[in-house]
């Protein structure tokens, strides 16, 4: 399938009177069918028309996650309008500058953003997602041609700093995309996705939302991120497959680890995964689903598998998982990819890994002889930044897009991303260091809550100009920082000289993206600035 309108009249036309989409609310679930979604992106697209949207034209999408979500997007790609995504987090001054760069005709946007935001839409058509289902009945008009060389969507990372950057995906680049993902994983009408990243993110929007819309999957959003609300609703609603990111995943597992040792069964607990322990390593079977039928009852027993993005995941929680008979698969990608280049497999999942390349998509190594810069071509590939030609020649080369990531491939053709080109770090003696290796190992430390690894110029004396190799750490409640230090000193005796690092400890949580990734670049500004 070639465009987001394929795919919307295949899966509304197969799948009518399924389960679309389905959202937890304070009075039960509220369900939308296959049949619904179709009259709702109608009666949208009708209402745009007399707007005078028209092909080409940009629509802002601003809204918590909820089935009105999806039905906007689709209901503007599939006009022939291009759809630009907008993170419910930013404030109003992150939005001003991005409206300005896309120059939207219109905006979709929930109730809760018009309170919260009013003035920032000034100008435009505001169509309030509350309004969808008193809009006029579905009506027939001219739908305009569309091709998989056409604008989907306009979408801004949340690194976006300084002059905006919306980088531009095609129909191809994202049906490409969802329709690997959903025939690698053979998401299908049984499936249940419980959607819980903000779907303004490629991730989510690929993963979470087109590819189990175009197999005819029921996709679940909830208004809570709160790991015992999550649960719940998996029992409630049998969950299949969720998309979430390591700290979501910590978050549940520590959940799993507390409520054993409330009910007192933290012995028995710890007991059963080493057994489960044994069986893995020694006789390679995984009998942690019938070990933890119990935990697998609490998650509603459908579940099959869990996958992680947006940041790298700790092999050890992968692991700790599988004890349980839980499959988690961790992958890796870019918004300027659509976003998925790589995934584990669930008969392939290498602990530390991204996992194999996606069918259809290449990757290539910079550098043939070890870790080298990541190339990726393929359908999924943006087609540059919008009005950005400068920046887009200086990542695309022959087709091929620098990631600005490292990594390589093993002998089986499974990627291992080693750091970023901006964030290593070069010390005196010339020797690449790379923070994600080092937070690894601080992260294990059992006085450590979170860190980050960042590079200090050195001012002075004869390794002026290099770096030092600086560890921020924030400790665990309780925690002291004669603790932390003694841990950290204990650490450093373990690590080369070159990798060694100067303690600095923080007391407050550092800053991330939406995606709960670390962001390093404002922990190395906020270092500098002395905060």
């Amino acid at each position: 399938m070639e465009s987001l309108r394929e795919i919307t009249d295949q899966s509304t036309r197969r799948y009518a009177a399924s389960p679309a989409f389905r959202a937890r609310t304070e009075e039960g679930y509220q369900t939308f069918t296959f049949s619904d979604a179709a009259q709702a992106i109608n009666r949208i697209q009708n209402h745009l028309i007399s707007l005078g949207i028209a092909t080409g034209d940009r629509v802002a999408i601003m809204a918590e996650n909820r089935p009105e979500w999806p039905l906007a997007y689709l209901a503007v790609a599939t006009l022939g309008a291009v759809a630009v995504p907008l993170d419910s987090a930013l404030r109003v001054e992150d939005i001003a500058p991005l409206l300005a760069d896309c120059r939207p005709k219109a905006a979709i946007i929930s109730q809760k953003i018009s309170a919260s935001h009013q003035g920032v839409f000034a100008g435009l058509h505001i169509l309030l997602m509350e309004r969808f289902a008193t809009l006029p009945e579905p009506a027939k008009f001219d739908r305009p041609e569309i091709n998989g060389d056409d604008i989907a969507s306009i979408v801004y990372t949340s690194g976006t700093t300084g002059s905006p950057k919306g980088i531009v995906l095609t129909h191809r680049n994202l049906t490409s995309n969802a329709d690997a993902v959903a025939s690698l994983f053979k998401i299908g009408p049984g499936d249940n996705m419980l959607s819980v990243l903000p779907l303004s993110h490629t991730f989510e929007t690929t993963a979470g939302f087109l590819a189990p819309f175009c197999r005819g999957s029921c996709i679940t959003y909830t208004d809570s991120l709160k790991s015992n609300v999550l649960v719940r609703i998996m029992q409630e609603t049998g969950v299949t497959i969720m998309c979430g990111v390591p700290m979501l995943y910590q978050i549940i597992f520590e959940g799993i680890m507390r409520q054993a040792e409330e009910s007192g069964k933290k012995k028995l607990f710890d007991l059963l995964l080493s057994l489960s322990a044994f069986f893995v390593d020694v006789i390679g079977v995984n009998i942690g689903r019938y070990l933890f039928r119990m935990v697998h009852k609490k998650f509603g027993g459908k579940v099959r598998f869990f996958a992680s993005g947006g940041a790298a995941i700790s092999p050890d929680l992968v692991h700790k998982y599988s004890l349980l008979g839980f499959t988690v698969l961790q992958g890796y990608g870019l918004t300027e990819t659509s976003p998925i280049v790589a995934v584990n497999r669930l008969t392939a999942n290498r602990l530390g890994s991204v996992g194999q390349i996606l069918p259809g998509v290449k990757v290539m190594i910079a550098n043939s002889d070890g870790p080298g810069e990541i190339l990726v071509s393929g359908p999924n590939v943006m087609r540059g930044y919008y009005q950005r030609p400068d920046l887009t020649s200086e990542v695309m080369k022959d087709k091929w897009l620098k990631t600005g990531d490292v990594g390589y491939l093993d002998e089986d053709g499974f990627l291992f991303i080693t750091g970023r080109i901006k964030e290593i770090i070069v010390t005196g003696s010339g020797v690449n260091v790379y923070p994600e290796e080092i937070e690894e190992r601080l992260n294990k430390l059992p006085g450590v809550a979170e860190s980050a690894v960042i590079g200090e110029k050195i001012g002075e004396g004869i390794r002026r100009g290099t770096e030092k190799v600086v560890a921020v750490v924030v400790p665990k409640e309780g925690v002291s920082d004669a603790e932390i230090n003694r841990q950290v000193h204990e650490l450093n005796k373990q690590l080369a000289e070159f990798k060694r690092v100067n303690l600095v400890i923080r007391r407050r949580e550092l800053p991330k993206t939406r995606l709960l990734k670390i962001k390093r670049l404002a922990v190395k500004k906020e270092l500098a600035d002395g905060k």
